[in-house]
């Protein structure tokens, strides 16, 4: 296309009005057309630059080199390159000519100022004017210049990362999104489960002393949250919380409450349930206690007493006495367990008796001590037992220790134990209550259980063995002692000595606290 178009004829007419703007695919054919035409003129152009070789002279030279009449050749001047164009007439569809240009050079002129290239861009002002004249081409008018047209292939990666971005930008929004929305629902739990907490410390509690009757059944070793929830769950008191509380600020209490049946109340608070079942008047059921230095005389009578057992069930129980080694010849003294045990409807006697021995067993398992070993273990703890007292638990070994040391026959006692314990139980059911024996009863050598008569241990243990005791005669502390007297039977004070006229003194500490209490000192 050209700003004058020549027709067949070579005449220049004018064109018809054009659009201003070419559509895209107007403005790509164009530029293929355009690339196609510049390849042709580069292939005619190389074709004649081969003929002017193979001639002899190229079209060049002769334009460069000038002859002379005489037949000398000579340079001529360059001729003046026009200014490339530059700029396109967007409203034609045409290049716009610098006036600056002229007239199209003549042919033979140089045509470095007419680019083969389809596009005249700024690059072809910045190339300098050669020297070296190209051939001469054709006369042509300058191609039009189009706006650049983007790949369609860059408009689509364009549009795939602005989708991404999208994309992303979209999954951002939605995770802080639900980010906040979590955020919200764990502080409005947090904040639930605080307020619901704050009101659990305290627990829901009823008032008063409740109405009606149910029985509440305590099983052995139960806590006091399990007791807390069985009394929730039978309607006693209202919440767990409450009763725990009230065991918190009564701790001793809630300790002794026993296991067992209870008449309890519906509704009661929390504090009047806890009074209800340390009150033994509320028992239903029948409890024998085996407090630590009992006999089995005593024990017989909380079987008779408590559990509704008559004395020849007892006696039976006690000759039956399921689980009791042979080495107590059938002699249940001393393997009957301190504790508590319930005398349930239907049970009999001789299960209470089984549990009784089997709960004793069990702690003698756990010692570590030699099964061959127990029956003589559980007759020295058994005297350590009644010789001592709980309220001085560390005298305990320390008893433990004179025992073995007045069984060495070595010493000044020469193996006599010289114990008022297994004296008084030597007299039977009698002489249970009493603490010391008379002087007679210390003289009577018939009593198998009188160690000032007897050498080495009694036949058989003395007593239920306690676990101050228990634990005292395992592990006997250490000392030189032979001689041990309890000065004063209200605070359990003893005094130990390793010669007899220590011993003797200690005695006179003794007589002088019985004359101010005679009815302690003999029963």
């Amino acid at each position: 296309m050209r700003d004058a178009a020549t027709d067949e004829n070579g005449q220049t007419g004018q064109h018809a009005p054009l659009r201003t703007h070419m559509t895209r695919r107007e403005a790509r054919a164009l530029a293929e057309a355009q690339t196609r035409a510049s390849a042709a003129a580069a292939v005619q152009q190389s074709n004649e630059l081969a003929a002017d070789v193979t001639n002899g002279f190229s079209a060049q030279a002769q334009n460069e080199v000038g002859v002379s009449p005489a037949g000398i050749p000579f340079a001529q001047p360059p001729v003046p390159v026009p200014e490339p164009v530059s700029d396109f007439d967007y409203t034609s569809g045409f290049p716009r000519v610098s006036s600056a240009a002229g007239s199209l050079p003549a042919v033979g002129a140089s045509s470095a100022s007419y680019p083969s290239e389809p596009l005249v861009t700024a690059a072809a002002k910045a190339t300098p004017p050669t020297t070296a004249a190209a051939p001469a081409s054709p006369e042509m008018p300058g191609p039009a210049v189009l706006p650049e047209v983007e790949p369609i292939h860059h408009r689509r990666r364009a549009q795939r990362s602005r989708m991404r971005r999208k994309s992303s930008q979209r999954r951002r929004g939605i995770i802080i999104i639900t980010v906040v929305l979590v955020l919200i629902i764990v502080g409005a739990g947090g904040a639930t489960w605080y307020i619901k907490r704050s009101l659990d410390a305290k627990g829901k509690d009823y008032e008063g002393q409740g109405s009606g009757q149910i029985e509440v059944s305590i099983p052995e070793g139960a806590n006091g949250t399990n007791i807390a929830q069985i009394l929730e769950e039978s309607g006693v008191v209202a919440s767990t919380r409450a009763f725990i509380n009230a065991c918190t600020d009564q701790e001793d209490a809630c300790k002794s409450i026993q296991p067992g049946t209870y008449l309890m109340a519906k509704h009661m608070s929390a504090v009047s349930a806890l009074a209800r079942l340390v009150d033994d008047a509320n028992r239903l059921d029948s409890q024998i206690t085996l407090g630590p230095g009992l006999t089995k005389w005593q024990i017989k009578d909380q079987l008779v007493k408590k559990g509704g057992f008559s004395p020849e069930d007892v006696d039976a129980a006690f000759a039956a006495a399921p689980g009791l080694p042979e080495a107590a010849g059938g002699n249940v003294e001393g393997w009957l367990a301190p504790g508590s045990y319930l005398a349930m409807p239907g049970q009999s006697a001789t299960e209470i008796v089984g549990k009784m021995v089997a709960n004793n067993i069990q702690r003698l398992k756990a010692s570590g001590l030699a099964p061959d070993k127990w029956q003589e273990f559980l007759t020295k703890a058994s005297i350590v037992q009644r010789e001592g007292s709980d309220l001085q638990k560390q005298d305990y070994a320390k008893i433990a220790r004179v025992i073995e040391n007045r069984l060495d026959v070595s010493k000044e006692t020469m193996g006599f134990m010289n114990m008022d314990s297994t004296v008084l139980y030597g007299l039977g059911e009698k002489a249970k209550e009493r603490k010391l024996p008379s002087k007679t009863e210390v003289a009577d050598a018939s009593n198998p259980y009188n160690t000032y008569k007897h050498k080495g241990l009694p036949p058989s243990p003395i007593g239920v063995v306690g676990e101050y005791a228990f634990k005292g005669t395992l592990k006997p502390a250490a000392g030189n002692w032979l001689y041990f007297t309890t000065v004063d039977l209200n605070t359990g004070e003893t005094r130990f000595s390793s010669t007899h006229a220590e011993q003797d003194a200690n005695v006179e500490l003794l007589k002088q606290f019985c004359n101010a209490h005679s009815d302690l000192c003999q029963g």
